[in-house]
């Protein structure tokens, strides 16, 4: 077992959540540009245009093709206006397969070359962290929640490695009896853990901006004490490996700011569940390792099992509220692609299943 930082374990007088450490986290302002000066410079990205071209062109060429035969079959007695449109979604429809079908077999020469061992890895120094497990519920079943917290905790902790986590259950539950039964699954929990491994429990009296708000209500409160948080969802299941490698993968890399881990489905139940959870375990990895090739600084944040660097978040993602078309304002309920908006390169580290990695903007 490797090393890892033990810690007071915390005694039966402490209170389910740490001292506060508030970190500002800014409304953006839209209008105007965005810059982090903070943020190093970012590393020139390599070979991005080659992938995207290996990526993109077969789809096209493909898709050219198709649509000239199709199109010679629908003009021998003229062009209707269904037979248009029905020719732009077959084009559409058959472009997004086979650029599905390129984008895999661009991820499988990429896993053959790394066999061969031609994949250049980061510096192998990493400096340790504090990192935040957060895990946003809302409702869930709390024996569920804390099953799977405490699965993750304890191979983490068997996994060890330099830097220091702590799992924050951060509930959004409206329910006061689920709100109750919460706290006790938490409290029981903490007196069963391993040294070195804190969980602490949150649950808001209104849940504004729902799992948006929920992260960033952790961000402003706790947000100053971790370099890196780990937003997971109420039902994500992380080996300790991937935590520590996507963890040491952000420390090796300054100018990273979120490393986007490849995750995949488990334990589905419906017929169309399965299929999902079948072919996820069939082409799923290659799928994720060229998309990684040609994203390049341009990939979006899926919304969890991502690490992130805690500064660059709070200076870039605070996001107001939607202005309506008649006035008023609301919420935005999925955060996923705007705050992927710094962008950051993509590349793949051994282990943790080709996460996708987006840097500050300088």
């Amino acid at each position: 077992m490797k090393d890892i930082a033990l810690l007071p374990r915390p005694n039966a007088g402490d209170t389910l959540i740490p001292p506060e450490q508030p970190l500002e986290m800014p409304d953006q302002d839209f209008a105007t540009a965005f810059r982090d000066h903070t943020a190093p410079q970012a590393k020139p990205q390599r070979q991005v245009a080659l992938w995207r071209l290996i990526a993109f062109s077969p789809a096209m060429i493909a898709t050219a093709g198709l649509s000239l035969v199709m199109h010679g079959w629908f003009a021998k007695d003229g062009f209707m206006g269904l037979e248009v449109l029905l020719l732009v979604l077959i084009a559409f429809n058959f472009f997004w397969i086979s650029f599905s079908v390129s984008t895999v077999l661009l991820g499988l020469f990429r896993l053959w070359r790394r066999q061969l061992g031609q994949h250049i890895s980061g510096p192998d120094t990493a400096e340790a962290m504090k990192v935040a497990l957060l895990v946003p519920v809302h409702n869930e079943d709390p024996a569920s929640v804390c099953a799977n917290a405490r699965t993750m905790l304890d191979d983490l902790y068997a996994w060890g490695g330099q830097h220091d986590y702590a799992m924050f259950i951060l509930s959004d539950t409206r329910d006061d009896r689920i709100g109750a039964l919460e706290q006790h699954h938490v409290e029981v929990l903490q007196t069963t853990l391993p040294p070195g491994i804190r969980l602490y429990y949150r649950r808001r009296a209104q849940n504004t901006g729902r799992k948006a708000g929920n992260i960033a209500d952790w961000v402003r409160r706790w947000g100053a004490g971790y370099e890196a948080m780990l937003v997971l969802d109420a039902d994500s299941l992380m080996t300790g490996r991937a935590i520590a490698e996507l963890a040491d993968a952000l420390a090796r890399d300054p100018g990273a700011g979120l490393i986007q881990s490849f995750p995949q489905l488990i334990e589905a139940r419906s017929v169309f569940g399965r299929m999902q959870q079948f072919a996820n375990g069939v082409y799923g990895l290659a799928m994720a390792e060229g998309l990684a090739a040609w994203v390049g600084s341009d990939g979006n944040y899926w919304g969890h099992n991502a690490i992130l660097r805690t500064r660059a978040f709070a200076a870039c993602a605070g996001l107001p509220p939607l202005r309506r078309l008649f006035g008023g304002a609301t919420q935005i309920m999925s955060h996923d692609f705007v705050e992927a908006g710094p962008g950051g390169a993509c590349v793949s580290c051994p282990g943790s299943k080709a996460p996708t990695r987006r840097r500050h903007k300088p």
